[in-house]
């Protein structure tokens, strides 16, 4: 059996907002139902006497299989560093839970990291495993200094030289941390996840929009692409657009914007429309593997997209190597709600079946 300590990268925190809309907190749910786990234990960010004072209140969370670490840092510099601050920001948190277990523990106790600038230092125990979660490679993210990209770097050559295993989204999102030092490891994609706090209603396909998309609008975005459908079709984005000039175009090209959501309203928001969009501009995208590729085809929605991923069936169209024709739009209408859509998905792509792989190999190592 396992104990976890879970240190996510999108904490309980993003999880009372949005639900588990991310990847850290998939495996989350995930996890906590997995018959080997005993226990897990998560620990959110040290959260600054500055946000405590602002906007960042405690919070009850509802979350009834695990245990929460939430406390208040009075470090007064350090937060003024921002991203920065999160090198160091977990240090006592971390060696307190691990060096305690370690004495009082009954299990080997996975410790789970998932966040990209955090260097915490390690307790050397048979009883204790340290593994890497490398939801994107970071080095590479748009909204990061540079100076932050090399904090990263070094907390992958962290990584490299001291932890026992590691997953990651792709190969090469893998090759970050694996050019530095070969470690142990699994490539496990995003995949087909059902969460245990949505609603489990059955939406009739009664969609109002021909396009949609779910999720946060991002310098990614294909604006051009999406303002370019609007002019024949409606077309409609359901989650918060940072750039007020990216909303403003969008509108006035008569894009629907909605605003946030949270993840158990997905259901009833991707029956809204009849064809799932994952514009991403090709130079700005890197290494990943998207969420919202299988919440669509989860829910019997085809889509178009601009990269060819890891999972390719009839109903994923790539709209850089295939003409978006009437024809193939009225196809891909008449397929919506289509439960052959959702029965494309194999096995092997559901998280559940991923992680539980994964799993045994701590069990039965090779």
């Amino acid at each position: 059996m396992f104990d976890i300590l879970f240190i996510p990268y999108r904490d309980l925190y993003f999880w009372h907002c949005y639900g588990s809309a991310v990847r850290d907190l998939q495996f989350l749910e995930v996890l906590s139902d997995n018959k080997h786990v005993n226990s897990i234990t998560v620990l959110n960010r040290p959260v600054s006497l500055y946000e405590r004072i602002l906007n960042k209140r405690k919070q009850k969370f509802n979350y009834d299989s695990v245990n929460v670490i939430d406390v208040t840092s009075f470090d007064l510099l350090g937060p003024l560093k921002k991203r920065a601050w999160t090198v160091g920001c977990y240090n006592e948190h971390v060696d307190l839970f691990v060096s305690n277990y370690c004495q009082h523990g009954n299990n080997t106790l996975l410790v789970i990291d998932f966040t990209p600038f955090a260097i915490f230092p390690l307790v050397q125990s048979d009883r204790v495993m340290y593994w890497y979660d490398m939801i994107d490679n970071f080095t590479k993210h748009n909204c990061f200094s540079e100076q932050e990209k090399r904090l990263v770097d070094l907390k992958y050559q962290y990584v490299a030289a001291n932890y026992h295993f590691m997953t990651a989204v792709s190969g090469a999102a893998a090759h970050a941390i694996t050019k530095h030092r070969m470690l142990n490891f699994d490539i496990v994609p995003n995949g087909v996840f059902t969460s245990k706090f949505s609603d489990r209603v059955q939406c009739n396909k009664a969609a109002e929009y021909d396009f949609g998309f779910v999720g946060f609008v991002t310098d990614k975005f294909d604006v051009d692409f999406v303002c370019s459908l609007a002019k024949r079709y409606s077309v409609v984005v359901y989650g918060e657009v940072y750039d007020k000039s990216v909303s403003n175009k969008l509108r006035s090209n008569g894009v629907h914007i909605k605003g946030r959501f949270t993840y158990n309203e997905l259901p009833r928001l991707i029956a809204s429309f009849k064809i799932g969009l994952l514009p991403y501009l090709i130079e700005k995208s890197h290494d990943g593997s998207p969420l919202k590729l299988y919440e669509y085809l989860k829910n019997n929605t085809p889509c178009i997209t601009s990269i060819d991923y890891e999972f390719t069936c009839p109903y994923v169209i790539n709209y850089n190597e295939n003409e978006i024709s009437k024809e193939l739009v009225e196809w891909m209408f008449s397929s919506c709600g289509d439960v052959k859509i959702s029965l494309s998905l194999p096995d092997n792509v559901y998280l559940n079946k991923m992680l539980s792989s994964t799993l045994e190999k701590f069990i039965t190592p090779e």
